[in-house]
């Protein structure tokens, strides 16, 4: 499923739009699915005429203080009943399933989400697990947040 092409704009020396990057996005093995980072800041958007692409490193699955991620996982089907990663991130979560279904599973709670369905997880306690016989695709965008306490 590695077939994500990414587009990147900024400005030349003068100013004028440009495209500054254009090609296969880099999946990596992460967490024992699939993930693409699409992009990442520190801080708020640089959008100024220097472009040094923020993703060609592993990315942490939390956003950096006061930034963003933004990336595309492709979830497995379960091989076995074994129980989701369940982890908590301080940050503010949308996950829009592209593709497929999966259940998020809370605490003591999960729910079947498909192809459209959107999540705002809200820094809890949270994980996913494909009970399909098929891949299931998530965008998700990850927000830095004040740590629950």
């Amino acid at each position: 499923m590695s077939d994500i092409r990414r587009i990147v704009t900024g400005h030349d020396k003068v100013g004028r739009a440009v495209f500054v990057a254009d090609g296969k996005a880099r999946p990596q093995l992460t967490r024992g699915v699939e993930t693409t980072n699409l992009w990442l800041h520190r801080g708020a958007p640089d959008n100024t005429s220097e472009y040094a692409d923020p993703v060609i490193a592993a990315v942490p699955l939390e956003p950096p203080d006061r930034g963003t991620v933004l990336r595309i996982v492709n979830f497995p089907p379960a091989e076995t009943e074994s129980a989701p990663d369940i982890h908590r991130t301080a940050s503010l979560d949308y996950a829009y399933i592209i593709e497929g279904e999966i259940y998020a599973v809370m605490d003591d709670d999960s729910t079947l989400m498909h192809a459209g369905d959107v999540l705002i997880q809200r820094g809890t306690n949270h994980g996913w697990v494909n009970r399909s016989d098929r891949a299931c695709r998530v965008l998700f965008a990850l927000l830095d947040a004040e740590p629950i306490s």
